[in-house]
């Protein structure tokens, strides 16, 4: 019962979800990424904020992540 089920995520899971938002910002809002295999700046940026989030959400669930 004393088994804890969510966590802190660690400093690298956070700077590597920090760098998946930078590139969301930057294809979301300020289009500054070129396309890449048919995907517009915008489609790329908001995958990037998807990424981010599923990261930080495992970095929660699972220890050491």
């Amino acid at each position: 019962m004393g088994r804890r089920m969510n966590f802190a995520p660690r400093l690298p899971t956070i700077i590597v979800a920090l760098v998946f938002v930078l590139i969301g910002v930057l294809g979301t809002f300020a289009g500054m990424l070129p396309s890449i295999a048919g995907a517009s700046s915008q489609v790329i940026g908001a995958w990037s904020f998807i990424v981010a989030a599923v990261i930080l959400l495992l970095g929660m669930v699972f220890e050491g992540i």
